[in-house]
């Protein structure tokens, strides 16, 4: 049996904690790998891994810690900029499949926005990463443990 298929046989808390806390990993592995290229694939599987996160938070809210929701406020700043490179990605895809030519003045504009954007997404990437989220964030997912019961 998979790990996955596994999960659904755990106490629910338990469950959402894991899916949750998967998606999270999914998010840091995307954080990581954009920091060191802000290319087409690299913006678009980024915006996925949170939508994919936020998403689990927002089924889940209920059985989480409240600290998720501090995880979740940080990377959605992160959604946003990414947002804003992976439109102009689409509008320049969309624009050379129509034949418009490289050199047109409108998508060399295009490209320098998204080389100005993209650079201000790896900063929101690095201001990020300065708190140590790879560290941090996994604590937030760890199993609650049950206080001590003191021994007569």
């Amino acid at each position: 049996m998979t790990d996955r298929r596994r999960n659904w046989e755990l106490p629910t808390r338990e469950f959402a904690r894991r899916e949750t806390f998967a998606r999270c990993e999914r998010v840091l592995a995307e954080i990581d790998r954009i920091s060191r290229n802000a290319g087409e694939d690299e913006v678009h599987d980024l915006r996925v891994s949170i939508r994919r996160f936020t998403q689990a938070v927002r089924i889940f809210e209920p059985l989480l810690p409240k600290r998720t929701k501090k995880i979740v406020k940080r990377v959605r700043m992160l959604l946003a900029a990414a947002g804003e490179v992976r439109d102009l990605d689409v509008g320049i895809e969309r624009l050379l499949k129509l034949g418009v030519p490289e050199q047109d003045p409108l998508l060399l504009s295009m490209h320098e926005t998204r080389r100005r954007l993209s650079l201000q997404l790896l900063g929101e990437v690095f201001k990020l990463r300065a708190g140590a989220p790879e560290q941090s964030w996994p604590a937030v997912f760890l199993p609650e443990t049950a206080p001590e019961v003191a021994q007569p």
